[in-house]
């Protein structure tokens, strides 16, 4: 155990470090994340499959449960009406042409302390990082299995912490494994792949070790399809221990692994095609999803677009974070090119010292992946250029630059401490540097927003039926003077789902109603629509209501409410604390004009 103690403290590390970047990341802001959550709330509340052909969970509902479901504890001991957790779609999005960087509205149930489904989400995210430690400790097994022929004169330990190491400290992984997502539990499949891949069976006779490749292949496809990419490395792994030179019975126990090799997968897996044939009339299901996610098509033809998805794959596969629309500083792309470049001469030099056999099933895995990669862009599009697709490889990958970085000529013993920490340090950097600051919050805790309450009102707003908005309370500074400005700050409480985007006016009315000042605006000056908002969610919203400079002294009257400035211009009716409608406005106070 002590030998192993530098892993262990490495697996802290990640968890630490993937725990940040779950804490920096706001619910719904990685890749497909609502997808995923959303599995993970219909396997607890429905208690089967989804059925996508029935728009149950959207966008993800064609994957395999296997992740979902280990996930799964962290949201049935919500109640059953509990089970879900509501973000709608941001319109400002940067994606759909805005300037935010949040896909969706965030509202304060996302707030610390997490309660409820904001909780049970948060802890899904921590089914993402087991699985990523899983990953990160299997690559530190496989490359221990494989140092003496991988890299011959190199320590075996330094080898395989340094292979974990890639793993555990690349950002992009970290974020991947921050959010909920099924890519951490198939990355952690492949790890383990490789592993028995490069150790061999031992002692096991080869229809054990046929049948335990195979399983580790079945339990990959029930978390993602792309898990195929594990069939010809695990199948010429197979054939190379079952092929041994001078021994005799090759064939013989060549077919023993193969047989219980397909049959384990096949098992394991078998019933899910057949599953997706009864759906879709295809195993695989790729009319279907082409159907419904096929984006901009990509040009193989030309030599610009290869130069700029290759540039965007990099570049993804290192540190770009979000639904890849939060990029680091183009510094930090270029210092893990120059990592990777590094890693890729050492590692050429120990395969002129090794030869390249020993190499055969990471190379394999490599090759397999980034063909699977290509065949997902001609399906899909512009969008499959991502780095995380190719994380089915990320074991492999480490294991090739570990092996070229632990070459002697880059053993410089000061550039190797200063190295390593900057390894821990730039994460820790991305996460709260880049990632946190991206996102800004339009909503308040309650605590929050009740100690800022100056006066405190009520009154709750909406259509006959609909949950509606309280007003709560304001503030108000200024001085009320001819010519002068006052500022009212609202303090909102929604009571559920808003169906439009309502218009906030402000009224100053004399002793005959006659209004002599207004203004009408957005509520947060249109960065958070109400028709974003949820049940729950606290709102600051100040409005700026300017005196006309012939207002003559005496006491006015300050009116709120709201009205559907978009549509039929009506207004909202405004209920008080017994559910009885007085209105389409509450006053405020009376505010004294002076000289």
């Amino acid at each position: 155990m002590r030998h192993h103690r530098p892993v262990l403290i490495l697996l802290l590390l990640f968890v630490g470090l993937a725990a940040l970047y779950s804490a920096a990341t706001p619910l719904g802001e990685g890749p497909d994340e609502p997808g995923h959550a959303g599995y993970v709330f219909f396997l607890a509340s429905a208690g089967r499959l989804p059925d996508p052909r029935a728009g149950e969970v959207p966008g993800e509902g064609h994957q395999p449960p296997l992740a979902y479901v280990a996930a799964l504890p962290a949201a049935l001991w919500l109640p059953a009406d509990q089970r879900a957790l509501d973000q709608p779609a941001n319109a400002r999005f940067a994606w759909g042409g805005g300037g935010d960087s949040n896909a969706v509205a965030h509202g304060s149930r996302e707030l610390w302390p997490w309660r409820g489904a904001a909780l049970a989400w948060h802890l899904m995210r921590l089914a993402s990082v087991a699985w990523g430690a899983l990953a990160v400790g299997t690559t530190y097994l496989a490359a221990l299995a494989g140092a003496a022929r991988l890299a011959p004169g190199v320590e075996p330990r330094r080898l395989a912490l340094l292979a974990a190491a890639v793993v555990a400290l690349n950002p992009q992984f970290l974020f991947i494994c921050g959010v909920v997502s099924n890519d951490p539990a198939l990355a952690a499949c492949c790890a383990a792949a490789l592993w028995l891949a490069l150790r061999g069976p031992g002692a096991w006779p080869m229809a054990r070790y046929g049948a335990t490749l195979g399983l580790l292949l079945g339990l990959g496809l029930l978390v993602k399809l792309s898990a195929l990419v594990l069939g010809p490395p695990l199948a010429l792994a197979l054939a190379a221990w079952a092929w041994k030179p001078g021994r005799a019975g090759a064939a013989r126990r060549l077919a023993a692994g193969a047989g219980a090799f397909g049959g384990a997968a096949a098992l394991a897996a078998g019933w899910w095609f057949v599953r997706s044939w009864q759906l879709y009339g295809d195993p695989l299901g790729v009319a279907a999803f082409s159907a419904e996610f096929a984006t901009q098509p990509f040009d193989f033809t030309s030599p610009l677009a290869w130069a700029m998805a290759l540039g965007q794959l990099h570049s993804s596969f290192w540190a770009r974070f979000g639904w890849m629309n939060i990029a680091p500083p183009l510094w930090v792309v270029w210092l893990y090119g120059a990592l990777a470049l590094a890693g890729l001469a050492g590692w050429a030099i120990q395969v002129r010292r090794g030869g390249l056999r020993p190499w055969l099933p990471p190379l394999a895995l490599i090759a397999t992946a980034g063909a699977w990669l290509l065949l997902f862009v001609r399906t899909a599009g512009l969008v499959g250029w991502q780095g995380r697709l190719v994380f089915p490889a990320l074991p492999a990958l480490a294991l090739l630059l570990a092996a070229g970085l632990a070459h002697p000529v880059w053993r410089w013993p000061r550039a190797s401490a200063a190295a390593g920490l900057a390894a821990l340090a730039l994460p820790a950097w991305l996460a709260l540097g880049v990632i946190a600051p991206a996102y800004q919050w339009q909503v308040l805790s309650q605590p929050a927003a009740l100690a800022r309450i100056e006066r405190e009102v009520y009154g709750r707003f909406g259509l006959a039926g609909d949950p509606g908005a309280d007003l709560r309370g304001y503030a108000l500074a200024g001085q009320a003077r001819p010519g002068q400005a006052l500022e009212l700050t609202l303090y909102w409480h929604s009571q559920g789902r808003q169906n439009r985007d309502w218009t906030v006016f402000v009224h100053l009315v004399d002793a005959d109603d006659t209004i002599v000042a207004h203004v009408n605006g957005m509520p947060r000056q249109g960065q958070f629509p109400m028709g974003q908002w949820d049940a729950g969610d606290w709102v600051e919203d100040t409005h700026t209501l300017a005196l006309p400079a012939d207002l003559p002294p005496g006491t006015y009257r300050l009116r709120v409410g709201l009205y559907d400035a978009k549509g039929s211009q009506r207004r909202a009716g405004m209920w008080d604390k017994k559910n009885k409608l007085r209105g389409d406005y509450l006053t405020l106070s009376d505010i004294q004009v002076t000289e």
